[in-house]
């Protein structure tokens, strides 16, 4: 894992408004906060905490895998919500991950790490909590 670059990555994001951290105790994960859901005008949450895992290797390895909060009503809704690939511990709170993977066959581009990073990611995760089903 590369953390000083992960560091530059999220510094990205906050300037551009987004809360993000990483958090290390345990398994590394990026920790997206109050990111946006098309779930407003369906009686769901209009923003949710999104947790990513960094991938082993990183950023030679791609990211993949989205999770939200353990109970959250979106992972009904989302794609691959229902296709749990584990649960995880990071933040003081338990996180399912999804089978989501868009540098992966799931309609982002392929994996280029000399262009895509965690503050990349974040446009797919928006994608992602918007096309509900």
């Amino acid at each position: 894992m590369n953390r000083d670059r992960i560091e530059r990555e999220l510094t990205c994001l906050r300037a551009g408004g987004q809360s993000a951290e990483l958090i290390t105790d345990g398994r590394a994960v990026v920790l997206y906060h109050d990111v946006p859901t098309g779930g407003a005008g369906i009686g769901l949450p209009p923003i949710t905490d999104v947790i990513v895992p960094v991938p082993g290797g990183y950023p030679a390895a791609l990211i993949d895998l989205a999770g939200l909060p353990v109970g959250s009503p979106l992972l009904l809704r989302v794609k691959g919500g229902q296709n749990n690939q584990g649960i995880l511990a990071a933040a003081g709170r338990q996180w399912q991950l999804a089978s989501y993977h868009p540098h992966n066959g799931g309609g982002g581009p392929p994996w280029d790490q000399t262009r895509h990073g965690f503050h990349t990611y974040m446009d797919h995760l928006i994608s992602w909590l918007h096309c509900l089903n």
